[in-house]
């Protein structure tokens, strides 16, 4: 292995994709529900016996049944090791010795259920919690030999630990990367939401003048990156190519967005300048839109001072699966290949009038046909964490 150079540096080849979601337990199951405007929006049913139990939430139906075949290890670890399988199987990848493959995992609340059910349920405490413990299990299984990351920052984690991937290709300190983020539904991420009144009753409608916050939802999404030369080396065919990142921080607040959008908008500069295009080059933004009022409106005003008058396809799959926190991204991530792939863009699913206050050029009530080269995917998170990825058809 040695450090890329040229173009080179700036293409990272995204060969395989795993997506379990609300809607799908798989890619190509979530992607046509998308299209088809399906939501997972339904009772919360985790929690049913407590509070909750009349809020709304995006779970995974059959999340049992996938725990129940990774019985040693935890829900958000056995969910993100059975996207992590779809997703090397996509790339026809079979790990062995003579690659260095690493992992790189987004998350917000890490693996979580042990801990939660022996404080609410009063239950013996099984097995093990924290962040870093999916990335660890999953690295011993699958016997990896390249770097380990464990990513932490909030609803930004997927995409902070999909730009971490890239830049270990880039460097070369690893062939292969494993990247993308994972969580469950969660009573603290529940109750926290709850506290700050950014829950929606029913459903998220981003962009909507009627929007009344967002819901949380629970999924997986994994992208393997390859060098090209590695990819060459195997004979297989990339879906797409990872060109640029941009990463902020403006430490607005704790918790709510900088309204001028300034960190926002250095993020989605830099994934530019890095994959060394212009910004007339971008056809689709997957925008952060979590039908929170002030995240729709700093992301607005954050578009608007990058693109001015270019005005580039807008939308947000969040009205679909819900807030997945540090999947999200990864998640959006996913969606963008999909939507390079096949030249449909999902509609914003929910919108029915548009805030007044918001003057972008949604994708709304129908999915839209148009072959695009570029998309940027944008990703906030709390305490002014931003985030931009740069993926090229």
């Amino acid at each position: 292995m040695g450090k890329l150079g040229g173009d080179e540096m700036r293409e990272i080849a995204i060969s395989g994709l795993g997506l379990i979601s609300s809607i799908g337990t798989d890619l190509n199951s979530s992607w046509n529900n998308i299209l088809e405007g399906a939501s997972g929006a339904d009772k919360v049913k985790k929690f049913s016996e407590t509070p909750f139990h009349n809020y709304n939430a995006c779970e995974i139906k059959k999340l049992t049944s996938i725990v129940s075949k990774n019985s040693y290890m935890g829900s958000a670890t056995s969910l993100f090791f059975e996207t992590v399988k779809q997703a090397l199987e996509d790339a026809s990848l079979s790990i062995n010795n003579t690659m260095s493959v690493g992992i790189s995992i987004g998350t917000t609340m890490g693996e979580i259920d042990s801990l939660e059910n022996h404080l609410l349920n009063n239950s013996k405490w099984k097995g093990k919690a924290g962040p870093n413990v999916i990335a660890d299990q999953i690295y011993e299984k699958l016997n990896l030999q390249g770097p380990k990351w464990t990513i932490t920052n909030a609803c930004a984690a997927g995409n902070i630990a999909i730009s971490r991937a890239m830049e270990d290709i880039i460097k070369g300190n690893a062939d292969v990367m494993i990247a993308g983020g994972v969580d469950i539904l969660s009573w603290v991420a529940l109750s926290g939401f709850n506290s700050l009144k950014a829950l929606s009753p029913d459903q998220c409608r981003p962009f909507d003048k009627n929007r009344r916050g967002l819901l949380l939802g629970e999924g997986s999404g994994v992208v393997i990156l390859e060098s090209k030369e590695h990819l060459r080396k195997r004979a297989k065919k990339r879906k797409a190519l990872l060109v640029g990142y941009g990463l902020s921080s403006d430490a607005h607040h704790i918790t709510q967005p900088d309204p001028e959008g300034d960190g926002a908008s250095l993020a989605m500069k830099k994934a530019i300048e890095m994959g060394n295009i212009s910004k007339e080059d971008i056809g689709y933004i997957s925008a952060h839109g979590t039908g929170t009022v002030a995240n729709d409106l700093m992301e607005n005003v954050a578009i608007k001072k990058v693109f001015g008058t270019n005005n580039p396809l807008v939308s947000s799959i969040k009205g679909h699966i819900g807030h997945t926190l540090g999947a999200a991204s990864a998640i959006e991530a996913i969606i963008s290949v999909k939507i390079l792939n096949t030249g449909m863009i999902p509609h914003t699913l929910n919108l029915k009038k548009v805030d007044p206050n918001i003057n972008l050029n949604l994708v709304k009530g129908a999915p839209f046909k148009k072959s695009i080269d570029y998309v940027l995917s944008n990703s906030y998170a709390f305490g002014g964490v931003n985030s931009s990825l740069l993926i090229r058809r």
